[in-house]
């Protein structure tokens, strides 16, 4: 059951439109890879009035140790390199098994990992997402290779960072460029400074290409009882 939550209410900035003139770009499925730079220190990870969960902080540190990537083990256990094996392996790095009730879904991993976290009413909805939060989005690519933009659920991904204007920073895995850091604002869908690219070249820009236009809805997998 989907629910709205209002957590961390943070002043967002002036509204910033940013004038473009769309040239012939590249556009990739998950999202195109804008510099990530080096990863911030821990004390940059979130807001200063931002309290984190014991498990949200641990979420928060298995995304850095994630990050670049190019083998996902934790421990005992080995997750494919795609984006639901990076959310999962960042999760059972915080200690969480996202695959635990696996055999009662169908679908690919990211299906499986919504179905999930529905299942527990985890699903929420806001302009403000808090680190360790699940993304969920749709029509990122075209799955079923039938050139309608009617594909759900086809990429995941981690809150890890929010600046005051909502800004978030997540991580998810590239297609094309591995396990990487990349934006997406809410409060302002449009701008292009604050929403990284998310849609295969090809696959056309109508409806919608930034992160902030495919957004799905979140999920608080860290509160999961394990």
């Amino acid at each position: 059951m989907k629910h709205i939550s209002s957590a961390w209410s943070l002043k967002a900035g002036p509204l910033i439109r940013i004038a473009m003139t769309l040239t012939a770009s590249v556009f990739f499925s998950c999202a195109s890879a804008p510099e990530t730079g080096v990863s911030p220190e821990s004390g940059d990870m979130v807001p200063e009035n931002a309290v984190l969960s014991e498990k949200q902080e641990k979420v928060v540190e298995g995304s850095y140790w994630a990050l670049g990537k190019s083998q996902l083990k934790v421990r005992d256990k080995v997750f494919n390199l795609d984006c639901s094996g990076t959310v999962m392996a960042i999760y059972y790095y915080a200690g969480i098994d996202l695959s635990r009730d696996f055999g009662k879904y169908t679908g690919g991993g990211t299906e499986r990992i919504f179905k999930y976290l529905e299942d527990n009413d985890l699903l929420y909805d806001t302009d403000m997402p808090v680190p360790g939060d699940i993304i969920f989005w749709d029509n990122t690519y075209d799955k079923n290779s039938d050139g309608v933009r009617n594909d759900e659920l086809t990429h995941v991904g981690i809150v890890v960072e929010v600046g005051d204007d909502g800004t978030v920073t997540y991580l998810h895995e590239h297609y094309a460029k591995g396990i990487i850091l990349e934006k997406m604002n809410l409060k302002f869908p449009e701008d292009i400074e604050r929403n990284s690219a998310m849609r295969m070249k090809g696959t056309g820009m109508e409806g919608g290409w930034l992160s902030s236009h495919l957004y799905r809805i979140l999920a608080m997998g860290y509160e999961l009882d394990e």
